[in-house]
């Protein structure tokens, strides 16, 4: 699909500014991509400052831990010693207690399983009939 060069200046002049419009164009395309690939440049600034964003980073995390830092509650009056140590005490007792009541009930079903286990099976329709 040769095809002739067209003869006519004007015709010629038009495909030229065409091809430098596209070239032009197709620079210009490839500059804004550039522009607006966020990803790369930020890639590209953390390896040319590594230092300038470790000292950002550093100083956003402070400046959001100051503010958002919760305040203390203020300190409540648990009602004296006496209280404490009831506290204590039931503390301690808690897990004792969940030991002795496991130890009652294993005993209590193992005791309800053998008595069942050694009573003997009487079916149910022998059982009704009188003895004449």
């Amino acid at each position: 699909m040769d095809q002739k060069p067209p003869t006519n200046p004007e015709i010629r002049e038009l495909i030229r500014s065409s091809a430098a419009a596209r070239s032009c164009l197709e620079c210009e395309a490839v500059a804004l991509r550039r522009r607006l690939d966020i990803p790369a440049q930020v890639r590209e600034s953390v390896k040319n400052q590594p230092f300038g964003w470790l000292l950002g980073s550093l100083v956003a995390g402070l400046t959001t831990s100051f503010l958002i830092r919760r305040r203390p509650a203020p300190a409540r009056n648990n009602g004296g010693a006496k209280s404490r140590f009831l506290g204590l005490v039931l503390t301690t007792a808690r897990p004792l207690l969940k030991i002795w009541l496991t130890r009652q009930l294993k005993q209590w079903i193992a005791g309800t399983l053998s008595a069942r286990l050694a009573a003997p099976s009487v079916p149910a329709s022998r059982s009704n009939i009188k003895s004449t």
